[in-house]
């Protein structure tokens, strides 16, 4: 991953160019010519010094940004006048309009180097690790107010490597402590996750890439693009009770109070066609999630196909206050799967959850 000095943070937009020295202090705000074909090379010039000399030159690069939309104004107007006098086709009025979409280019361009040259990369001490980036649309512009976290290779959220939550600029920084990775080392030995939650804690994102962490990194993670579309997670359709799968009360043998605070419960029965219990069969409870399925316990049914499954708040919240959306697998002895309730998710399940399924006895 790239490395970048003096504070300084990559551009993807504007094109490399050969090391160029400008005076800031003293330089000419290009005037397109609306008969060249060709890219503003000077433009393209002032960017990169001004890329190149950091903050201080903000200013100047909001000036030049500025310029851009008042030629963009005078360029429609020009366009709109000659097409009336000279008609669309005209040669004169085809590459004004060329030029004109360089200029909305160009704009764009530097929107999001000025949101590139407001960020500040924090300085780390040299024994602590540091994870940055941006999160940015399809355009390179930022969106702000998205959680960054680390998640282990089972999706679980690894709370103690802390957040990040990114800024206008779409810019995070998750700095983590020396001696706190040292504590979680042995849980992260496959590598971590980077991860991101929006604003109402709904997992949106993980990256491709696993990250091996040690102390004293620095990594510059490659830009995440999301969609607006990608921001919010499918809604949870619980859907109609099946023959299947019947839910009954949850009250009516087990109420929460019999247990403590932080726990949650899932209980049911299976049976056969003719209802009678199956035992020996093994339950697995999960909580379904855009990406990862936490699972939330096992257990087995007894002789009269009951079961029980609990576990904690912990097992399923990982940044924000939510209820888990769960649903079950039923295994025989040899691991095959028989019943999976993965397509009717209880969404927002209740402190107790009760199920009763109903399976062929030779399944």
């Amino acid at each position: 991953m790239p490395d970048f000095a003096n504070n300084s943070f990559p551009h993807n937009r504007i094109n490399s160019l050969p090391n160029y020295q400008l005076p800031i202090t003293h330089y000419q705000l290009p005037i397109t010519n609306m008969n060249d074909n060709s890219p503003p090379e000077a433009l393209k010039q002032i960017l990169k010094a001004f890329t190149d000399a950091g903050s201080e030159n903000i200013n100047a690069l909001q000036q030049v940004r500025d310029v851009q939309v008042v030629m963009g104004s005078l360029l429609q107007h020009e366009a709109k006048r000659l097409e009336k006098k000279l008609g669309r086709d005209n040669l004169r009025v085809q590459q004004i309009q060329s030029t004109i979409k360089r200029n909305q280019a160009i704009s764009k361009d530097l929107e999001v180097e000025l949101e590139i040259a407001k960020i500040r990369v924090p300085e780390v001490d040299q024994k602590d690790s540091l994870i940055h980036g941006r999160v940015v649309n399809e355009n390179r512009r930022g969106w702000s107010g998205l959680v960054v976290s680390l998640a282990d290779v089972q999706g679980k959220i690894i709370r103690a490597l802390g957040k990040a939550e990114t800024q206008d600029s779409g810019y995070y920084a998750l700095t983590i402590n020396a001696e706190t990775l040292k504590k979680v080392a042995k849980s992260i030995t496959e590598g971590v996750f980077v991860v991101i939650y929006n604003s109402k804690g709904e997992l949106i994102y993980r990256h491709k890439d696993l990250l091996m962490l040690k102390g004293g990194d620095r990594i510059l993670v490659e830009d995440i693009v999301l969609k607006r579309s990608d921001l919010t997670s499918p809604p949870c359709e619980t859907p109609a009770v099946s023959n299947t799968e019947v839910s009954s009360s949850p009250s009516d043998s087990v109420t929460v109070s019999e247990f403590a605070a932080d726990v949650w419960v899932a209980r049911g029965r299976v049976v056969d066609e003719n209802g009678e219990g199956i035992g020996g069969l093994v339950v697995s409870l999960f909580d379904r999630d855009l990406i990862f399925a936490d699972r939330l316990g096992n257990t087995q049914t007894d002789e009269n196909g009951e079961f029980i499954v609990t576990y904690r708040t912990a097992d399923f919240q990982d940044l924000f206050d939510a209820h888990p959306d769960l649903y079950l697998k039923i295994l025989d002895a040899e691991g095959n799967t028989l019943y999976s309730s993965e397509e009717a998710v209880r969404c927002e399940a209740d402190r107790v959850e009760v199920f009763e399924i109903t399976l062929p006895r030779n399944s």
